[in-house]
């Protein structure tokens, strides 16, 4: 489900930022696009996880001091085995077997290069006045595909000599211009090969590049250069979404931009709650109602019952704090709405929610009537149960983890058991580097958790075990989902186990923590695809499949099951700390009883997994060979398979 980005020495920021842009355009809706270095080509175990493995332009030297040998026999053992590989420009010289660059000239380089995609020569540049490190040698230049031409950005590329050669390259695009090949009728600007069970696609020139993020101050021929390519851009990206599309990717249909962020409303199931969050905001603003924080702004104000009456004096200021902070890369100001207090019958309205058409997409009401339904099967009622008592909704967001974690004195106002969800993110986070697909079929969300630091039978490393099992068991529990497949993958990971298709995430957690006076301020995150068909499988249509006479389930009464269980679990966590009361259902519910690994740190000892340790959740595993030999595993720092990596823990 990976769209792999090289960012290593030699890469072009400019390029790799255009070629990250265009790629989550055309393939975000179904692969999580990001971008890696050297160490993690060479050393990380991406291949399984990878749909699509990209070198974009720069200098083709870097790529192969870095990455020949390990790297290089990486990437050509995963094309081969069925992977896909695009190269743009430096990464198409980088794929080919030999490269001719600027020979004879001062710039010259020349010789072999090891990946061999193009099993023939690379020669450039294929039309004068290139510059190294400048947007002086830039031009628009005319390609021909399936006779429809267009215009597309190019700087320094080269030519593919004499393709038809080699019965596993095919063409898929030339250059209308000769330029300076004068050798070949049709000078071949692009190829498609075919390596072993795998595809590369080649390209001399950049069909990524959306020349309004291209300062071509230096060019002398800037403004038709940028005339000529704003106009052809919509087929430059309908030519690169038909390629990708042949070679096998999931390509959005429609190219859509990155929605507007909109308000966060604020939801409580109490006025007297809602008093007691917004006082708290409020009295960290400023005049005009700001909370500036380390990562974030964000206007605090009740809901204006229209839009106009906000006032056009605070809008114009609020529209130039955000115009101030897009300069900075930084999100806008972020509306945080509350709504009036209700009173039914003299007495304050229970919950505290907008209006339904304030978020269409969500149903607040239906949420709290499935909290309050799932705490009453708990003993006496659940009445003392607290979390999902307060709610921030938004239909996007930037990221319910950020707005949380990264913005301190806006969670010192925030309860525990406040949740943030968001149908859409437009920067979702997950583990490591990686970020979540996040579309308006799955349920993401975040939530706060402060866990004192007096709770010392409790380690904080556990609470990412029980959120992972109270999402599991939240679904498992229910009358007749009971044989759901659904699993847990160590340590924060859930999946499916399908009978004709294996194993498949449809989940990820991620716990960030700080540390406070005498507590831990835990933020939770979780995504859960609940029912999109990609990237990999929802959870519904696996429920579907198991039984077509279940109901499908709503996101609202997932979550609110899901953070039933978690405070029931985590009480008892606090109570009794860790042990056989939670273990027992953990590994009922985990992949992993039995299973072998090899050691790589012990010459490829191998060793059956049996548990977790008590004490800092690592996996306990013990030899085969010896099975007095116990060892503490402990991931390497791998952001793609935690079991792929691990070493043993250091006493």
């Amino acid at each position: 489900m990976n769209v792999l980005i090289y960012n290593g020495n030699g890469t072009s920021l400019n390029a790799v930022n255009q070629t990250y842009t265009t790629l989550k355009a055309i393939l975000g809706h179904a692969y999580d696009v990001m971008k890696v270095d050297a160490s993690t080509l060479k050393s990380e175990p991406w291949e399984e996880t990878c749909s699509l493995l990209v070198i974009p332009g720069g200098r083709d030297s870097p790529y192969c001091q870095d990455l020949n040998g390990p790297g290089t026999n990486k990437i050509k053992n995963y094309v081969h085995g069925g992977g896909r590989y695009v190269g743009f420009c430096a990464g198409a010289y980088f794929a080919s077997k030999d490269i001719e660059f600027e020979k004879g000239k001062e710039m010259e380089v020349v010789g072999s290069r090891e990946l061999g995609f193009y099993p023939g020569t690379s020669r450039g540049t294929m039309f004068p006045g290139f510059v190294y490190n400048s947007e002086k040698g830039a031009k628009a230049v005319s390609i021909l595909h399936q006779q429809n031409s267009f215009k597309s950005y190019y700087n320094g590329g080269g030519y593919f000599v004499r393709p038809q050669e080699y019965n596993q390259v095919k063409v898929v695009c030339t250059y209308q211009d000769p330029g300076l090949c004068e050798a070949e009728d049709k000078v071949a600007a692009g190829v498609q090969c075919q390596v072993g069970k795998g595809s590369a696609l080649l390209f001399g020139f950049h069909p990524e590049y959306d020349i309004n993020l291209v300062d071509l101050t230096e060019n002398e021929h800037k403004e038709q250069i940028t005339r000529d390519l704003t106009a052809s851009l919509p087929k430059c990206r309908e030519f690169l979404s038909q390629l990708l599309l042949d070679i096998g990717l999931k390509v959005k249909k429609e190219e859509q931009n990155v929605p507007d962020l909109t308000p966060i409303y604020l939801a409580t199931a109490s006025g007297e709650l809602l008093q007691a969050i917004t006082k708290k905001l409020l009295d960290q603003t400023d005049e005009i109602s700001i909370l500036d924080d380390s990562n974030d702004s964000f206007y605090i104000s009740h809901i204006p019952e229209k839009e106009e009456q906000q006032g056009s004096a605070l809008a114009e200021k609020l529209e130039h704090l955000s115009l101030e902070r897009e300069t900075e890369d930084k999100s806008p100001v972020l509306k945080i709405l509350y709504p009036p207090l209700v009173l039914d019958e003299g007495k304050l309205k229970v919950p505290q929610i907008p209006k339904k058409s304030l978020t269409p997409l969500f149903d607040l009401k239906s949420f709290f009537e499935s909290l309050d339904e799932r705490r009453k099967q708990e003993w006496a009622g659940g009445s003392w149960y607290r979390f999902g008592n307060a709610v921030l909704y938004s239909e996007v967001i930037t990221s319910t983890q950020t707005v949380l974690d990264k913005n301190y004195n806006f969670a010192q106002c925030l309860p525990t058991g406040l949740v943030c969800l968001a149908t859409n993110q437009i920067a979702g986070r997950g583990r490591g580097r990686n970020s979540w697909v996040s579309q308006s079929g799955a349920l993401q969300f975040s939530f706060v958790v402060r866990h004192s630091l007096r709770l010392s039978k409790s380690p904080v490393v556990f609470i990412q075990y029980l959120i992972a099992l109270s999402i599991v068991e939240s679904i498992r529990t229910r009358e007749g989902y009971e044989n759901v497949p659904l699993r847990l993958k160590w340590p924060n990971d859930i999946y499916v186990d399908l009978e004709d298709e294996g194993l498949k995430k449809v989940g990820g957690l991620l716990v960030n923590s700080s540390f406070v006076r005498d507590e831990f301020l835990l933020v939770i995150g979780c995504g859960i695809n609940l029912d999109n068909t990609h990237p990999t499988v929802s959870i519904n249509d696996v429920i579907q499949k198991h039984n077509p006479k279940l109901r499908r389930l709503e996101r609202e009464e997932v979550l609110a099951h899901a953070l039933v269980t978690f405070e029931k679990y985590y009480m008892e966590f606090c109570e009794k700390g860790m042990g056989a009361w939670f273990l027992n259902k953990y590994y009922d519910r985990w992949l992993h009883s039995n299973k072998l690994v090899t050691l790589t740190t012990h010459n490829d000892e191998k060793a059956k997994i049996v548990g977790i340790t008590s004490d800092y959740g690592m996996l306990e595993a013990v030899s085969i060979n010896n099975p007095k030999t116990k060892f503490t595993l402990q991931p390497d720092g791998n952001s793609f398979d935690m079991l792929k990596g691990l070493i043993i823990k250091k006493q």
